[in-house]
């Protein structure tokens, strides 16, 4: 089984910043090893991640997360145990989330529950298409 996790997260820079290079490339160096799949959405002033691996590996990476001075306001939205890969042979992706795409996540986070379920469903999509 395979954990998944969805953060999302208030960034100290602008998009576009060299900072967001900075975490993509450490992301796709430690995540290999790590067995970390996953993929970083970025619109202008938010982190949007989806993470999967080992539950105690994604732990120590989230608690990582906290600790990182780029970023702040993390929120942990959803976290499930999946039987397989949605992200496999992506060490890390990277994609940039239109203001529609942005705006649909933003209502999805702030409604009820099933909202997450959506907002982690519609994140896959984006990634997958931009994969």
């Amino acid at each position: 089984m395979i954990t998944q996790m969805l953060y999302t997260s208030l960034s100290r820079h602008p998009r576009g910043h060299s900072s967001d290079y900075d975490i993509l490339e450490h992301a796709m160096q430690n995540n290999r090893s790590a067995g970390v799949t996953g993929y970083l959405l970025r619109d202008t002033d938010r982190f949007c991640q989806l993470l999967e691996g080992a539950q105690g590996v994604l732990d120590a990476l989230y608690d990582r997360i906290h600790r990182d001075p780029r970023h702040h306001q993390i929120v942990l939205r959803m976290k499930r145990t999946v039987r397989e890969r949605g992200f496999l042979g992506w060490s890390m992706g990277y994609g940039s989330l239109s203001a529609e795409d942005s705006a649909i996540l933003a209502r999805s986070f702030a409604g009820p529950p099933k909202g997450i379920l959506l907002a982690f469903n519609r994140v896959s999509r984006i990634a997958s298409v931009a994969g």
